[in-house]
């Protein structure tokens, strides 16, 4: 979306969260399209134009399709790939989540908090990119190359970045090692982040499950520890979290304990 129209037109994409069945379809006045989008406010015939013209630019793209209904236009949204071929768009289905039917959710506290008007373009689409990562950590490439693979240019990932950090939605987690043949070594140090909430919520269900895993780790050698503790001491001081955590290990093993 490099057109002029292409900022408001990423905001009708809300379309995706108001029509979930039958057509997939929603018809609304253009009044409450703007201004639900946030960018006309006026209750005036204004709207129509400059709503047609966003609308326009998506249906170019094959991510909806118009109907005349009334005197209103009926939106009915498009699968997300858009023109196959770059020639005809497919009719939307419901995700399931499999492999191949990849999807990442939007909240809506990105319209709620106003998030679509506070970030410019380049933010936007990076919040994008990062939600569709699905990682709690991930890293976000900023050569040329790396860019592309995202659908963006190199300085728009550079901007989005920056534009996240100082809004506090992306947090730097460290850095991380990744293959790069053009250098020396073969290797590369990169920046690695997190998303800030309400915008961490898209996992995979591989990196669900490596977390569970991480944390149950965790849980268990911290209780080990504090079962020597009290075991090698006369007399100790326990916080409430301590004896919590201590109980919880113990019923866990009188339970492993338990005859089928």
């Amino acid at each position: 979306m490099q057109s002029a129209a292409g900022p408001h037109a990423l905001e009708l994409l809300l379309v995706y969260a108001v029509t979930t069945g039958g057509d997939f379809g929603v018809t609304e006045r253009s009044q409450l399209w703007g201004r639900a989008a946030g960018f006309y406010m006026l209750p005036d015939r204004n709207a129509s134009v400059a709503v047609s013209r966003q609308w326009q630019h998506l249906e170019k793209l094959g991510l909806i399709e118009r109907q005349q209904h009334g005197r209103f236009k009926r939106i009915i949204k498009r699968r997300e790939c858009g023109l196959v071929g770059g020639k005809v768009s497919v009719a939307y289905t419901v995700p399931t989540g499999a492999k191949s039917d990849v999807y990442f959710r939007v909240p809506f506290a990105y319209w709620r908090e106003d998030w679509h008007r506070k970030l410019d373009m380049p933010g936007k689409a990076v919040l994008l990119a990062a939600m569709s990562r699905r990682k709690e950590t991930f890293t976000l490439p900023q050569d040329t190359r790396g860019a592309r693979a995202l659908g963006l240019g190199r300085h728009t990932v550079t901007r989005g970045i920056e534009e996240l950090l100082h809004h506090e939605l992306l947090v730097k987690t460290g850095t991380d090692e990744v293959v790069n043949a053009r250098t020396k070594g073969g290797y590369e140090s990169v920046h690695t982040y997190q998303l800030a909430k309400p915008f961490n919520i898209n996992l995979s269900n591989s990196e669900i499950e490596r977390l569970k895993a991480e944390r149950a780790e965790i849980e268990r050698t911290e209780a080990e520890r504090l079962e020597a503790k009290y075991q090698t001491l006369e007399e100790v001081e326990l916080t409430v979290e301590e004896v919590a955590l201590l109980a919880r290990g113990s019923n866990a093993g009188r339970r492993a304990g338990q005859p089928g």
